[in-house]
């Protein structure tokens, strides 16, 4: 259990304030090409082209713009979250801002959490994680494969 667990734990339940018991959990966490969001019913997100990996021909590998989408179960007190890349090393690539969530009127509802990567680079092929954070803590995970296919050859 890390320290802030462990402080969070021992902390007296005060309203607005985040503690163990109530913190979000995730349920999903994807990687897609575009994020739709109505503007009359905010609750309802469309994610374009979900994928977990991506074929290239040459390195370094360029994405030019890619979502990170999270839904996590509601919380009736605020928190912030923020994705991130790592490498296979475990070496941060990118972070996305780091975003404040407003309180749900209800634990029944979801959040919906939204992160954007532009210019992505990857150096070489392999697995690669993407992780969300809430609160300034890990709490999932996803492996985004890299691959390399060579250019077909036409005669």
């Amino acid at each position: 259990m890390s320290k802030r667990s462990k402080d969070m734990k021992n902390a007296p339940e005060a309203k607005g304030v985040t503690t163990v018991a109530n913190h979000p959990k995730p349920i999903g966490l994807f990687l897609c090409e575009r994020i739709l969001r109505d503007v009359l019913r905010l609750d309802a997100i469309s994610c374009i082209n979900i994928h977990n990996q991506m074929a290239v021909q040459a390195f370094p590998a360029i994405v030019p713009l890619v979502f990170a989408y999270s839904e996590v179960t509601g919380s009736t007190d605020e928190f912030t979250y923020q994705f991130k890349f790592l490498d296979k090393q475990g070496q941060t690539l990118a972070v996305s801002n780091v975003q404040k969530v407003a309180p749900l009127p209800s634990k029944s509802m979801t959040h919906k959490l939204i992160g954007a990567f532009q210019g992505l680079i990857f150096q070489e092929d392999g697995g690669y994680q993407l992780v969300l954070s809430l609160d300034g803590e890990d709490v999932g995970s996803m492996t985004f494969q890299v691959v390399h296919v060579p250019a077909e050859v036409t005669v």
